[in-house]
């Protein structure tokens, strides 16, 4: 424990000193001389005298010195940990990737469709066959991801080993879907439960992770947590002043994304522009009474960081252009002529020619989806569809679903990362495109990390 008054600090060994001198001399004639006097424990306290000889008798022997204090009472140092604190990645992750593969879904569906084949008889007579309806109706659904198949700051907590924790993991409390309010009181139990295991925590949050870990640091008392517990904060694209994405608007991309922001609802209100802005504003009042973010930034070094790219097309476009690609010309051709063969082999029966027609039809088309999807997905980020809408709705930069304006922290130092979109600096998105290595995104990590230590001249991991 720190002392509180550095005077008394001071004075303390002074006290000691002296009531070890009185002991001294007052041994008995053949007693031994006192013990050494215990070390300081102000700033650069020194050993105490030996015991004097006693008056009378033999003197007793000098007791010997004992070693200077260091300052402070001595301890064990703190250990350095890197807590990680996810935003609502999970739910992004699945909902913006399904929409991709209902996407691809309906897009190849629409194209089957056209694959009914006309056969022309003779004397002027033809007869179509419905396979194309049939086809459609038949085909599997193009799976591009496996549920839960990714997780935030994975490769990062493996770096750091040991000397990282993820708040989702060490608080039941917490879930990333929750509300700001909810999820702060989470994250700061865990931090006054650090500061009574001598824990000096560095916290590294991502998205909705950031406007928790915030409320939580400016609550009243997370004070003097700050610079002793807590040494520094790596905020990553965090919505700070909001997402155009969460305010409500009668648009396709919010009825997508109002599936994503779903928790118990105070979660999409919390990301809110209107919202936001009303919440900087008042915690960047100077008030006696409260912490407010200019004394945060202020009482320890915070980097907020920022990615932003342009995605090249729409999903939509992708889909439609990857179904072409796949129903060619060619392939319709190969499918017509299964038809007209299975049509003659049996003329009289038609919905048998519809059904060996349309099994021979989907293992084709399965075929062909299983040897291109992997590659064609790869073009596709998983955020292009959000980032096209506020490139061209909104008009601002940004990494698909916070604009780089919004991750401005007063008083932080503002950090532009390489070019990627929101997941970039936590997660791979497979088979979806990543814009970052694992390799890369690690090294960001630790360096971001090393940089707000070194600012607040924490050494060691």
């Amino acid at each position: 424990m720190a002392c509180s008054d550095p005077l008394k600090c001071i004075r303390l060994p002074l006290a000691a000193l002296l009531a070890v001198g009185l002991l001294g001399c007052s041994g008995s004639a053949d007693a031994p001389g006192g013990a050494g006097g215990a070390g300081g424990t102000g700033p650069g306290g020194e050993g105490g005298n030996g015991g004097a000889a006693a008056g009378g008798g033999a003197g007793g022997e000098a007791g010997a010195g004992a070693s200077g204090g260091t300052g402070g009472i001595v301890s064990s140092p703190k250990t350095q940990e890197v807590l990680f604190v996810g935003g609502f990645m999970s739910e992004l992750y699945e909902s913006l990737s399904l929409y991709v593969q209902n996407e691809l879904d309906a897009a190849l569906e629409e194209r089957a469709r056209s694959l009914n084949v006309r056969i022309d008889l003779p004397l002027n007579q033809s007869i179509n066959i419905p396979v194309g309806d049939a086809v459609a109706d038949a085909l599997p659904s193009v799976s591009i991801i496996e549920p839960g198949g990714f997780v935030s700051f994975h490769t990062q907590e493996m770096d750091f080993g040991d000397g990282a924790k993820n708040i989702s993991d060490e608080s039941a409390s917490f879930d990333s879907i929750e509300s700001v309010e909810s999820n702060a009181g989470a994250i700061l139990a865990y931090l006054l439960d650090a500061r009574a295991q001598r824990k000096q925590i560095t916290i590294v949050s991502h998205s909705k992770g950031g406007l928790d870990t915030l409320e939580a640091l400016l609550r009243p008392e997370a004070s003097d947590l700050l610079g002793e517990t807590v040494v520094g904060w790596v905020a990553l694209q965090a919505p700070f002043y909001g997402s155009p994405v969460a305010d409500p608007a009668p648009s396709n991309i919010n009825a997508v994304l109002l599936s994503v922001f779903d928790g118990n609802g105070e979660s999409l209100d919390d990301l809110k522009t209107s919202a936001r802005e009303t919440y900087m504003a008042a915690h960047a009042v100077d008030d006696p009474s409260a912490t407010d973010i200019g004394d945060l930034t202020t009482a320890i070094p915070v980097i907020s960081a920022y990615t932003t790219y342009e995605a090249s097309g729409t999903v939509a476009g992708f889909a439609s252009a990857f179904a072409s690609s796949i129903l060619n010309a060619a392939i319709i051709s190969q499918i017509s002529q299964i038809v007209v063969d299975s049509y003659w082999d049996t003329p009289l029966d038609i919905p048998g020619v519809i059904s060996r027609s349309t099994a021979a039809a989907v293992s084709l088309i399965r075929q062909r989806v299983s040897n291109a999807l992997e590659a064609a997905v790869a073009t596709i980020g998983l955020m292009d569809l959000t980032n096209t809408y506020m490139n061209t709705i909104v008009g601002v930069p940004n990494d698909g679903l916070v604009p780089r304006d919004s991750t401005a922290l007063p008083g932080a130092i503002h950090r532009e990362l390489q070019l990627g979109d929101h997941a970039s600096p936590v997660m791979d998105v497979d088979p979806l495109k990543n814009f970052w290595t694992v390799q890369h995104r690690n090294a960001a990590t630790r360096s971001l990390v090393e940089e707000v230590r070194a600012l607040a001249g924490v050494t060691g991991d």
